[in-house]
Order: structure tokens, then C-alpha cells, then sequence
């Protein structure tokens, strides 16, 4: 099971990074602050870790996550991520949709 504690949009049409996410694993009893929900260049989603960027006046920047999964773990994570992204979202608009009494 995983929980987004908050979410938080971005209206960035630049911008790759859909949301910043907030999400807990009480099987871990484990918080993870601060994880960006990005939008690929092919129209797919993942979900970033938080890292640190790095970048030299010619390159591109290179992110440095501070933790990160294994594959098999991070499969399931990206996978449940997503989903309750998705959730999370689809309740938020239909919240916003509902008559104020």
C-alpha cells in the first residue's frame, strides 16, 4: 500500500515535472518527501526520487538521486506510484466538481 500525504501541481508548460509528491509506506513505515512526477518526451510517467543537480556550463544537467530502489522494488513503487497518483487526482477533480453544500 502507498499513500500520497500531498501533492502539489505545477503549471509549467516548460516544465516536465507535473506535480511534486509526497507519498508514505506504512508497510516501511517510510516517508518519501519531495518526489516529482514527470511527464517523458514519449508521453509515459515516472516518478523521480529526490536528488541533487549538478551541471557545467557546457552539459547537461545530471540529477544524483539521494536513495533509490532496486529494480524489482522500484518496478512496484513506479507501478503503485502511478496509480495512486492517478487516484489522487481523479478524487481532487471530482471533490472540486461537487456542489459547495
Amino acid at each position: 500500500m502507498l499513500e500520497i500525504t500531498h501533492l502539489f501541481k505545477i503549471k509549467d508548460a516548460k516544465s516536465s515535472t507535473v506535480a511534486i509528491v509526497n507519498f508514505y509506506l506504512p508497510n516501511l513505515d517510510l516517508h518519501l518527501q519531495k518526489c516529482r512526477y514527470i511527464k517523458k518526451k514519449d508521453g509515459n510517467f515516472f516518478v523521480s526520487y529526490p536528488s541533487e543537480k549538478t551541471q557545467n556550463a557546457s552539459e547537461e544537467p545530471k540529477y544524483f538521486p539521494y536513495f533509490y530502489f532496486g529494480k524489482k522494488t522500484n518496478d512496484k513503487f513506479q507501478s503503485a506510484a502511478q496509480k495512486a497518483i492517478q487516484e489522487y487526482m481523479q478524487k481532487k477533480k471530482e471533490n472540486y466538481n461537487e456542489p459547495p453544500f
